[in-house]
């Protein structure tokens, strides 16, 4: 039987990287990270829930904000003619 509810190592497994990173990862919010929540005090994720999140990232949905600030439309010119 499948484990419902994983923790770091697992996780770390499951996505290809170390446990330091993932822990790393989760101070910093970063975006490749699935959503979490904790037992006491173990940092925890449902299967399920990894999995729905990696099918969203393949769709692109969970892509990283773009640094800087937002483009501004240039203002148009007339044509004299």
């Amino acid at each position: 039987m499948e484990q419902e509810i994983i923790h770091i190592p697992e996780l770390a497994k499951l996505l290809g990287r170390s446990e330091s990173s993932i822990r790393s990862a989760r101070q910093e919010g970063a975006y490749w990270l699935p959503p979490f929540f904790k037992q006491g005090s173990r940092i925890c994720w449902r299967v399920s829930t990894v999995r729905r999140f990696l099918q969203e990232c393949e769709e692109g949905l969970h892509a990283p904000k773009r640094p800087g600030r937002k483009r501004q439309t240039p203002p148009t010119l007339s044509r004299v003619g």
